[in-house]
């Protein structure tokens, strides 16, 4: 997907403090997969076995570029809500009044947003881990949420007033030790999304 969007000095500044370290150390075409081979070779913060989802804590992990992460996370999201990338027209992410705010933390004006929870996932399903689609989302309940996948990982912003303490505690950026999410669990409702975004494309098309 490409559209005409930004001047080069923004592409730049984009790539600089986020692109370029990401999509070294996500999953690549050669099979290997950076970020995680650094994440098994700690033991994890939290593991409960034999639930296969396990929280590492990057703060304690210099290999581990955290600020890299969310800048290329905020860049996704808000690439997401500033461009009409839907078939139909429609902007697939609406942050409403959290847009300026990220505008502002990419630019390097302001702090990630403090109403603002992102989770980072290590997908562990081999058969489909280089599933990817555009973000999506929509409100649930008092708070709006958009994840995207892409090669190995998967990622969820969640922006409200009102997010749950329980669930900021789950942030990349804002919660203690800078959390990321190691499962395998993720990969079926990444597949759901795809079916069901599949059949409605489907379902415009005449008989």
């Amino acid at each position: 997907m490409k559209a005409r969007l930004l001047c080069a000095d923004c592409e730049q500044r984009l790539s600089k403090h986020g692109e370029n370290w990401v999509l070294k150390h996500c999953l690549r075409k050669d099979g290997s997969f950076p970020l995680a081979s650094i994440l098994a070779a700690r033991t994890p913060d939290i593991s409960s076995p034999p639930n296969p989802t396990k929280i590492y804590y990057a703060a304690g992990i210099p290999e581990i570029n955290i600020s890299a992460l969310a800048y290329f996370a905020a860049s996704i999201f808000w690439r997401g809500s500033i461009h009409p990338w839907r078939d139909d027209g429609s902007i697939p992410v609406e942050l409403g009044p959290f847009q300026e705010q990220f505008r502002k933390y990419l630019m390097g004006q302001e702090a990630f947003p403090k109403d603002a929870s992102l989770w980072l996932m290590v997908r562990e399903g081999k058969e489909i881990s280089r599933l990817t689609y555009a973000p999506i989302g929509a409100r649930q309940g008092n708070f709006h949420t958009y994840k995207f996948p892409m090669p190995g990982l998967a990622l969820s912003l969640t922006v409200s007033k009102n997010i749950p303490a329980n669930h900021r505690e789950i942030c990349l950026v804002h919660g203690p030790g800078n959390p990321v999410i190691v499962t395998s669990l993720i990969e079926k409702l990444l597949v759901s999304d795809a079916v069901k975004m599949r059949q409605k494309a489907l379902s415009g098309i005449p008989a």
